[in-house]
């Protein structure tokens, strides 16, 4: 049995990168980029005014007796191609439109007397105070220069770098493409027939549900081949069903009962086997192996917190290696309550954040929640997030902290 750690340094070496897709911008929320993203343009791509209000050169107004009247010439909007400002002038200017040549300021249209003609048009401002140059001005490349990099390789794309993207004129970005997910289950107690009535000694499949919907909700696409139930000879059917899977998980049979099968057919079937067994809790039987035609397998143990535990820490590093993300972090926080694990294996804890969890005081802290066993779903209906207790953490203090990991497989979009 290895630990946590060896254990994901091994997912980690066995990662070999996703192929490149383009894909239009508009369609890459949740993809990762395949290469650094960098801005062609300089953005803003020329000095434009951040108000509504007049553009002028602040030198008039530097000696000047107050008011100051200024004539004013032009009128210009958004989208406006501007000439140089005529000697002595003023120019009246929209929000984003170009600054002409030769002014240095603006003064925004609350802040001056207007003066009109019959028309209504503007012919000249009454100015109160002294301007300074820059003011009002949105300079170009203020938001980032041309050659900027925009997007590091490995980033998950969310709205705030499609925004940037298509400031810089980006229309296709290149990404990893996302690998399928396909599963199988084992164990003829295990039901997937949610309509019908449970048989003596069935339960229903919880496992299916939660892997398509973790999965689904990151944008992996995933793929269910059904259960093959105590039936060795269905394995290899299994494992065809799922063609495109990049990453094959089954569910159970993994440990060392007389119907944990799985590891003996992946050996006879000509599978390297990485790993079988790791130090921590739930999931300590889990499995990882490379199949004979590359595919990656994970099998993971049958309850329902085990099979969690192994999608969010072992599914989804060698997910993020095969995207090129760096490996994840995690942050600590403070426990409002002690908490005691038994033994010396890493324990990954169903667990709640935030200022509901620390009684009247409400401190924000991190709270572990009653109802740890591997087979008990309840209590992840009230969790937002995973406790992870490293080997040596036994006795834990209000104040000690603990690695926190989002209840999501992908946070950080």
């Amino acid at each position: 049995m290895i630990s946590y750690r060896e254990a994901l340094r091994l997912i980690i070496a066995e990662a070999k990168p996703q192929p490149v897709q383009f894909v239009k911008r508009r369609n890459a929320r949740g993809q990762v980029a395949a290469t650094d993203l960098v801005a062609a343009i300089d953005i803003p791509p020329f000095d434009n005014s951040a108000m509504d209000g007049f553009a002028l050169n602040s030198a008039l107004t530097q000696a000047a007796d107050f008011p100051l009247t200024l004539p004013v010439g032009a009128c210009l909007a958004a989208g406006d191609f501007p000439s140089a400002a005529s000697a002595g002038s003023a120019v009246e200017i929209m929000t984003g439109a170009p600054i002409p040549a030769g002014c240095d300021t603006v003064v925004p249209i609350e802040q001056v007397e207007t003066l009109r003609d019959d028309d209504g048009r503007t012919t000249a401002i009454r100015i109160g105070r002294a301007l300074a140059p820059g003011d009002n001005l949105r300079r170009a490349g203020e938001d980032f220069r041309a050659g900027q990099l925009l997007v590091a390789q490995g980033t998950r794309l969310h709205g705030g770098h499609l925004a940037a993207l298509a400031a810089a004129g980006v229309e296709e970005v290149p990404v990893h493409l996302l690998p399928e997910v396909g599963a199988f289950a084992t164990g003829k107690e295990v039901s997937d027939d949610y309509e019908r009535p449970l048989a003596a000694g069935e339960i229903y499949n919880s496992n299916l549900p939660y892997l398509e919907s973790e999965l689904g909700a990151a944008g992996i696409p995933f793929a269910y081949a059904g259960n093959i139930g105590d039936d060795p000879a269905l394995f290899a059917d299994a494992l065809q069903a799922l063609p495109h899977a990049r990453i094959v998980l089954s569910c159970g049979a993994v440990s060392k009962g007389r119907w944990d099968f799985i590891p003996e057919l992946l050996q006879e079937g000509g599978a390297r086997i990485v790993f079988h067994g790791v130090a921590i809790k739930p999931g300590k039987p889990i499995l990882f192996a490379v199949l004979e035609d590359g595919r990656y397998y994970f099998g993971l143990p049958g309850n329902p917190v085990a099979t969690a535990v192994g999608l969010r820490f072992f599914v989804q590093p060698l997910i993020r290696a095969l995207l090129g993300m760096p490996e994840e972090s995690f942050q600590r926080i403070r426990l409002v309550a002690p908490y005691r694990k038994k033994g010396e294996l890493r324990h990954f804890l169903k667990a709640r954040l935030g200022s509901d969890v620390g009684g009247e005081a409400a401190e924000f802290g991190l709270s572990i929640l009653d109802g740890q066993e591997s087979f008990r779903i309840s209590p992840m209906l009230a969790m937002n997030c995973w406790a992870i207790a490293e080997e040596n953490q036994n006795s834990l203090a209000p104040g000690d902290t603990l690695g926190v990991a989002s209840r999501e497989l992908f946070p950080a979009i």
